[in-house]
């Protein structure tokens, strides 16, 4: 009877062994999978601002100096690209700390939860702001120009318009996709634990 108690206990012992294991290897994918998910937003955010800091000089180009547009367009153009770049910069910043995902997973959870949140409030703001530079953009081209060049030129905007709003909402999408998977991943983790 002994001896079958202590093949019971060593067997148990293995097995937990066993067990303990297996979850050191799934935290370590999980979070190795939240910071690819962390990394690909925080280098969609460095795209972004890139772009938008590249639109500043190129923005003078094309529209002052190439189309005779007014500075205070420029201007305004130049505004919104460094809203864009704060924007990213801060709602990236949690997501660039480093220890991210070495701590507690509830407390990473709250923190990508929250710039989740704020990256679909962007839409409220970006949305008028990009449709009042576009009126105001046609507005000024529609001034400089005949009715005739006028006419070949609006179908042009508009499909640089449509453009421009399919990727930036799949550009979005993808994000808040990014940041849902990573959320799911964490709600795993702990009902495993």
């Amino acid at each position: 009877m002994d001896y079958e108690l202590d093949e019971m206990r060593q067997q148990m012992a293995i097995l937990k062994d066993k067990l303990e294991k297996q979850t050191i290897v799934d935290d370590r994918v999980i979070r190795r999978a939240i910071k690819h998910g962390v990394s690909t937003i925080n280098k969609r955010y460095l795209v972004i601002s890139i772009i938008a800091l590249a639109m500043i000089p190129y923005g003078y180009w094309a529209f002052v100096k190439l189309n005779g547009l007014s500075i205070p367009l420029w201007i305004a153009s130049c505004v919104m690209m460094l809203m864009v770049v704060a924007f990213c910069f801060f709602n990236g910043r949690a997501m660039r700390d480093s220890k991210l995902t070495d701590g507690n997973l509830h407390d990473t959870m709250h923190k990508v939860a929250a710039a989740k949140k704020r990256d679909a409030k962007w839409q409220w703001i970006g949305i008028p702001m990009a449709t009042a530079w576009a009126v105001w953009v046609g507005w000024e081209m529609a001034q400089k120009m005949g009715a005739e060049d006028f006419k070949f030129f609006m179908p042009f905007f508009i499909i640089c318009l449509v453009a421009g709003i399919i990727m930036g909402l799949a550009v979005h999408f993808k994000t808040q996709r990014h940041y849902r998977d990573i959320l799911e991943q964490i709600e795993d983790a702990e009902d495993k634990h």
